[in-house]
């Protein structure tokens, strides 16, 4: 399985915090650029004891190096991918993903 083959173009938008009129917080996503992203199901048999990685629901490997967690989503054909952990440390950044809609 080849990781270049099974990237797909990914929407990156990142959250800009904004206020309602009331002066209560709310999330507006912006898009930033469109990027390669492999996304894989997560495997349910890992045993870990990481509660973001038992929080998600897929995992991501992309080149993209200027990603944070909590601050970025994916979002490809309606789906919606929240980013909760990123390390950029190797050649590729790996994601760990949570579909939120």
């Amino acid at each position: 399985m080849s990781i270049n083959r099974d990237m797909k173009e990914y929407t990156l938008q990142q959250n800009i915090p904004a206020q309602t009129e009331s002066g209560a917080g709310k999330q507006m996503w912006k898009n930033i650029r469109k990027i390669q992203v492999a996304v894989y199901k997560k495997n349910d048999m890992r045993v870990t004891a990481s509660e973001k990685y038992l929080q998600s629901t897929h995992s991501g490997l992309t080149h993209y190096k200027k990603i944070r967690a909590d601050e970025y989503r994916l979002v490809r054909d309606g789906v919606v991918y929240e980013i909760t952990s990123c390390n950029t440390e190797g050649r590729l950044t790996s994601l760990l993903l949570k579909v939120v809609e």
